[in-house]
């Protein structure tokens, strides 16, 4: 049953890099990984950035390995073979994006 709740929270706050990923017309995705989750090897047809909110990630792609903590933003271009490990509870958001040369008609 749909159900509309009036507003008690009407103080919310976005920190200001998340909210840059906001697209034109779209959504931010809030991904939490429990500590070991992989995401094996793959690649987006999209752009992809991550923001690391909370824990920690192992984040690999061709031709590198970095330990992301909070704080950290992860730009993958469309195409970008990737892996993630959750080395501990993890949050972050993920915003996606044609890739430029789409956006751009080049």
């Amino acid at each position: 049953m749909t159900q509309i709740i009036a507003g008690t929270k009407t103080n919310f706050s976005i920190d200001p890099d998340i909210l840059a990923l906001l697209p034109e017309q779209g959504c931010i995705e809030l991904q939490h990984d429990a500590a070991g989750k992989v995401h094996a090897f793959h690649t987006h047809p999209v752009d992809e950035i991550l923001i690391v909110i909370s824990g920690r990630l192992n984040f690999k792609w061709e031709g590198g390995e970095r330990v992301c903590n909070p704080g950290d933003k992860i730009l993958l271009p469309a195409g970008t073979l990737h892996e993630s490990e959750a080395l501990e509870d993890a949050i972050y958001a993920i915003a996606t994006r044609p890739p430029a040369s789409l956006a751009t008609g080049n």
